[in-house]
């Protein structure tokens, strides 16, 4: 055992080192010594240490897994709750008063997964009750009612505790288009490549880390991941956070056994510091909310059924045909990412409000087949950034990192597949000059006013003199340039071009947009 024991500790080090390759000798040689084929039955204390063996194998060879943790893996949460996360500061008497409201005579809470109360998670309880976070809090709660049966009904056939739901909470506030600028998506904050390894598809046609149910079931299976490594559900919540490989890196080096131990270190964030405290303190407000000065009405469960699509439509087109709102639509189908549903060999499921089903069958039948942009795809080279690929293929970078779920300065890998959407076509000028005009040559100065082209990646402005006046466009959540620009049938480039934008702009909900019109 002692041997064994000298054997996997070179493996851990050499693991927490990021050779894995070294890693694995070293435990298959602890696995070998301590049981050698043919050997007899173990004795208890050897097959208890055995145990023990195998189990921090397991988690060291965990590290070897993704690429990408899951997660915000950034130490990031909801945008709504993240400045709050990192240092919140309630005063003494909001403290008192939370204190206060756990220890009123009212009915225990009761949990599913272990709750403790200490002078963190009463900080985070003050903070919540505080002016500038109660309403977010309060809308968050709210929104709750769409998604928490479905979350419990998959936890329960996972056989996971139903209160981690509220983990959704702290990652996302329930916005099933909420966004770290870490490129982290949708109520559980997958990132692109650990959405990918836990079967969340993302692409130029749909991102389902938006879509709350098959994110559901993702994180289903990465939070039991989490647990058989750890055995700690604090613990699984601060690498759900953080990043399994951070917390593991951080226990190493500190020795500490639990959250509260690492917690009182330096070896992770405030904010990771803060998500657990946050859980418990989302946890006992939502089991209680008048204890704590909550008084919400949480949302009615989103209610659909399914109709197969064997073709691709245009979401407005079927809108208009079913007298179905395009917002009640896209409530429905989060995860999709153009106004034009995909083309899948299988069919593409589309959600649409429950009993609607004839009613969408006929209009399905009604309207057109929509045509579906076509990408190319490119395999990243060492060093390459998504700004120069997107100069090569000369598509706007906007583009390239909507089509691939991805921020502009996302980091890429050797070897990874890059969509690249079809390059915009270039759009023809307007005449300045009418029939009834004059036809008497310009000055050369003059023609040069009217030949002149913006520069960077907008396409040749459309000319001032044009009848066709554009229309205004509110930008909703959600929302990318690429899907506005679907949806009202241009290019990306007119609308750089007649909002007078540069190649790569950033855009966001309730901002005006002029859309080019008379096409």
């Amino acid at each position: 055992m002692a041997t064994a024991s000298a054997e996997f500790e070179t493996g851990r080090d050499a693991a927490l080192a990021g050779d894995f390759a070294c890693a694995r000798l070293h435990f298959d040689t602890a696995v070998s010594i301590l049981r050698p084929p043919g050997a007899p039955p173990p004795s208890t204390g050897v097959e208890a240490f055995s145990i023990e063996l195998y189990d921090g194998i397991q988690r060291y060879e965990a590290l070897a897994g993704a690429t990408e943790e899951a997660g915000t893996s950034h130490g990031e949460v909801s945008p709504e709750l993240a400045a709050d996360l990192e240092a919140p500061e309630p005063t003494p008497a909001e403290i008192a008063s939370a204190r206060a409201a756990l220890d009123a005579e009212m009915p225990e809470v009761t949990s599913d997964v272990p709750v403790v109360v200490n002078d963190s998670v009463l900080r985070l309880l003050a903070a919540f009750q505080s002016d500038s976070l109660h309403d977010k809090i309060s809308a968050g709660l709210t929104r709750s009612g769409r998604y928490l049966p479905m979350i419990h009904s998959v936890f329960a056939e996972e056989g996971l505790p139903q209160d981690l739901a509220m983990i959704a909470f702290i990652e996302s506030s329930f916005l099933p288009h909420a966004r770290s600028p870490k490129a982290a998506h949708g109520i559980w904050q997958f990132m692109p490549r650990t959405g990918r390894q836990y079967g969340l598809t993302s692409n130029g046609f749909v991102d389902e880390r938006s879509d709350p149910e098959k994110a559901t079931r993702a994180a289903a299976r990465y939070l039991t991941y989490l647990h058989d490594l750890f055995n700690d559900w604090y613990l699984v919540m601060a690498a759900y956070n953080a990043g399994e490989g951070k917390i593991l890196r951080a226990m190493q080096r500190t020795g500490a056994r639990d959250f509260w131990e690492l917690a009182r270190t330096n070896a992770i964030r405030n904010q990771t510091k803060n998500y657990v405290p946050a859980f418990l303190a989302s946890v006992l407000i939502s089991k209680s909310p008048s204890r704590f000065g909550f008084e919400y009405t949480p949302e009615p469960p989103l209610s659909y059924e399914t109709l197969v699509l064997d073709r691709p439509v245009d979401l407005q087109r079927l809108s208009e045909s079913s007298g179905v709102s395009l917002d009640d639509l896209q409530t429905l189908n989060p995860e999709l990412r153009l106004f034009i549903t995909p083309r899948q060999p299988e069919g593409y499921e589309l959600r649409i409000p429950a009993g609607s089903g004839e009613t969408f069958r006929l209009a399905y039948a009604s309207v057109p087949t929509a045509k579906t942009p076509t990408f190319k795809t490119h395999v990243a080279r060492k060093g390459e950034t998504l700004p120069r690929i997107a100069r090569k293929y000369g598509v706007p970078v906007s583009m390239v990192a909507s089509a691939n779920a991805l921020s502009p300065r996302t980091k890429l890998t050797r070897g990874e597949e890059i969509l690249i959407p079809e390059k915009p076509a270039p759009q023809k000028k307007a005449p300045v000059e009418t029939a009834s005009r004059s036809s008497a040559p310009k000055s050369p100065k003059s023609a040069a006013k009217t030949t002149k082209k913006k520069t960077g990646d907008a396409a040749p402005a459309v000319a001032a003199s044009s009848t066709a006046k554009p229309k205004s466009y509110r930008v909703k959540t959600g929302d990318t340039l690429y899907r506005i620009a679907v949806r009202h049938g241009v290019s990306v480039a007119e609308i750089l071009a007649v909002n007078g934008l540069g190649g790569s702009p950033a855009i966001k909900p309730g901002d005006h947009l002029k859309i080019p019109t008379g096409k």
